[in-house]
């Protein structure tokens, strides 16, 4: 169904990340299923560099003729409900254009999440959903500790979330397992993205729906540490010289490897496009992530 398969390891630093290849940042990984393996991972210091990078990747693809599937390790959406007091429409694709208008992220990374986080949350009753900033900062609105959100009338999970079993909550911005800024960042530079490529992309599930990808470009939400691939010599130990040694460079390539593997399979390559047992509205607004399946199985 594709001939490539692009996996970006994403990262809401407010700072270019270190000079040295380090945790906690920005990865790509690329796989060309005419070139037989996957290539190893490059490193990115911040999103502007990496979302460049990714453009002059996808006209190279689209120029040579090759179908390309890109993965991004952040959600594509919130649970439902969101959508519609935000924008006034109950479709997520619409948070994305709602936030490019609003969000700030220049070259070095630096941004305003949080000041658009307080921003959401005050147009919401209560306290919250959103939650989460340094010590330092501080926004009428958005409380440091997710105990102090009151009645803002928000479920916790996405149900794709609830059916990985351990996705996190995109209201959480700041600490120890946080994705919410990753998400808000994220999403604003990919309606970027979306615009930038118009009908040549398709964004999964919020446009397919059912239906498999038409477009030769299609924009899906990856979780790395779902797709678990078993190697007969360690990453690590095979490439000492690459970066396996740092666990987001693994993932995305464990992430492209399986994809890849499942691209190569005509028997199997359809499946992860297939939506599981959900409602469309939840699929358009809070998207799915790819090849988590609504019961125990997995891809």
């Amino acid at each position: 169904m594709f001939d490539t398969v692009i996996v970006i390891d994403w990262s809401a630093r407010s700072a270019p990340s270190s000079i040295k290849p380090c945790r906690d940042a920005i990865y790509l990984c690329i796989s060309r299923l005419v070139e037989g393996t996957s290539r190893h991972p490059e490193y990115h210091r911040t999103r502007t560099s990496v979302m460049d990078r990714l453009r002059d990747i996808l006209d190279r693809e689209l120029v040579a003729g090759r179908r390309t599937l890109v993965g991004f390790d952040f959600s594509f959406g919130y649970p439902v409900g969101f959508a519609k007091v935000l924008t006034g429409k109950a479709w997520g694709l619409a948070v994305w254009d709602w936030l490019a208008e609003r969000l700030e992220d220049d070259e070095h990374n630096s941004n305003n999440r949080f000041e658009i986080a307080a921003q959401i949350n005050n147009m919401f009753p209560g306290v919250g959903p959103f939650w989460g900033a340094p010590a330092g900062i501080s926004y009428a609105g958005l409380p440091h500790k997710g105990t102090l959100r009151t009645g803002h009338g928000m479920i916790e999970l996405r149900e794709t979330e609830s059916a990985s079993k351990t996705a996190q909550s995109s209201w959480k911005l700041f600490t120890t397992g946080s994705v919410g800024s990753q998400a808000l960042l994220g999403l604003m530079h990919l309606a970027g993205l979306r615009k930038f490529l118009g009908l040549r992309c398709q964004i999964f599930p919020q446009e397919t729906g059912r239906d498999l990808p038409s477009a030769p470009i299609v924009l899906c939400e990856i979780y790395p540490s779902y797709y678990k691939v078993e190697y007969a010599v360690p990453l690590e130990i095979k490439y000492p010289d690459a970066l396996y040694h740092i666990l987001d460079a693994r993932q995305v390539r464990e992430t492209c490897d399986s994809f890849a593997s499942l691209m190569q399979n005509t028997q199997f390559d359809q499946y992860p496009f297939v939506p599981p047992d959900v409602g469309l509205a939840t699929l358009n607004e809070e998207g799915w992530i790819m090849g988590v399946q609504a019961t125990d199985g997995r891809t």
